[in-house]
């Protein structure tokens, strides 16, 4: 089953520039997809229309069969999530627990099962300690896993970040995309599309789509498409570290391309 479908879909914010031109793509139901690209390439923009933020000049949308439109934007809402950039735009809450019980409120959840759920989620994205607090207070890491709990907590089947680690220093990165693949791991329907500048974080996805000036250039696993290290760096964007270690070791003299864990590299040449 299709969890997203895009069919030549084209937008500007002013007449003489498009945004996006004639995009065509489909994502499968229970993958994990990233979309990388320069700024300005049209990522972000995507992701808004998806959840009909912004309404395309032209083309289609699908998202679990449903076309996004007016009549069905509530619905595709029920089924899709999204954390942004800065989650301090999301937080609507006076404190932790507010925060990810708001969505379960607007669905009218029962409070007996609220509490039990906002506890639930509060543990899976370690918060648990953090639920009388402030979200003004949290680090930026702790905020991201808030507006994940905040989402996660409404089951959502399609999870979209629209470059949700980006203001995170490596740390706090790691820790919400690990958080991310443990909800994936533990739920396989659920649909991950991540929409990010950072190159690492996409080479741990299953499908990397590269946008540049509101074209896709490459689609395929991250080991296909950051084999294209000059079609890459001709668009200004950087490859993983391993791909790199392992282009200057190769001209070195030293294959190591089927080694695929970094650790394994550095092992191998320790012996």
């Amino acid at each position: 089953m299709k969890a997203i479908e895009i069919t030549n879909l084209s937008f500007s914010y002013a007449k003489d520039k498009e945004i996006l031109h004639d995009l065509s793509l489909e994502i499968e139901l229970g993958s994990f997809v990233s979309i990388i690209g320069h700024n300005g390439s049209g990522k972000s923009t995507l992701a808004k229309l998806l959840v009909g933020l912004l309404e395309a000049n032209s083309g289609n949308i699908k998202i679990m069969n449903l076309d996004v439109n007016e009549k069905n934007i509530q619905k595709i809402r029920s089924k899709t999530g999204i954390v942004f950039q800065n989650p301090d735009n999301q937080f609507i809450g006076s404190t932790v627990r507010d925060d990810i019980a708001f969505g379960l409120e607007n669905r009218c959840i029962p409070h007996e099962d609220m509490d039990k759920i906002v506890n639930e989620f509060a543990v899976k994205v370690g918060m648990i300690d953090f639920l009388d607090k402030e979200p003004s207070n949290l680090s930026g890491g702790q905020k991201q896993r808030v507006a994940l709990a905040g989402i996660l907590a409404m089951h959502p089947d399609i999870l979209i970040l629209d470059e949700a680690t980006a203001m995170l220093d490596p740390k706090g990165r790691n820790e919400v995309i690990s958080l991310v693949k443990k909800m994936k791991d533990e739920n396989s329907n659920l649909t991950v599309l991540s929409i990010t500048h950072d190159i690492e974080e996409a080479a741990s996805s299953d499908r990397v789509i590269v946008l540049s000036d509101g074209n896709i250039i490459l689609d395929g696993t991250p080991k296909e498409v950051f084999s294209k290290t000059d079609e890459l760096l001709t668009i200004d964007l950087d490859i993983p570290f391993l791909t790199s270690l392992k282009n200057a070791l190769y001209k070195k003299g030293i294959d190591v391309a089927s080694i695929e864990d970094e650790d394994k590299v550095v092992e191998f040449l320790c012996q």
